[in-house]
């Protein structure tokens, strides 16, 4: 029953390490441009960041709450250190822009590039 509630964070866990590597390419890439005046990447790069900041603060949200309650009443005793591991986490998704708006920043590149693909 425990796998069955660590093995999805492990495996998001792993999805977003891949996710940064990509990320940290793609800025490098954007960084190299700049100097030789090229800002092509940067709507790109804002738009995965902010889909990114989005996502793996709710995973990590979620994933410490199911921690939290998975204790059961030590869970939400100080003394675990659970709980305060959790208070935290727990303002991650507003911070820097909250969590819906920036799901919004990032579907908005999606359905520009939707309208690009039917355009032709």
């Amino acid at each position: 029953m425990q796998m069955a509630t660590i093995a999805p964070h492990l495996a998001n866990g792993m999805v977003l390490l891949i996710v940064y590597k990509f990320l940290s390419d793609l800025n490098r890439q954007s960084d190299a441009n700049i100097s030789n005046g090229n800002f092509k990447l940067l709507p790109m790069l804002h738009h995965v960041t902010a889909g990114l900041k989005a996502l793996s603060s709710e995973m990590q949200y979620v994933g410490g709450d199911e921690l939290r309650q998975a204790c059961g009443g030590a869970g939400f005793s100080l003394a675990s250190g659970i709980s305060l591991h959790w208070l935290g986490l727990s303002p991650n998704p507003t911070y820097e822009g909250v969590n819906v708006l920036m799901f919004q920043q990032s579907a908005r590149l999606l359905l520009s590039q939707m309208k690009l693909v039917e355009s032709g």
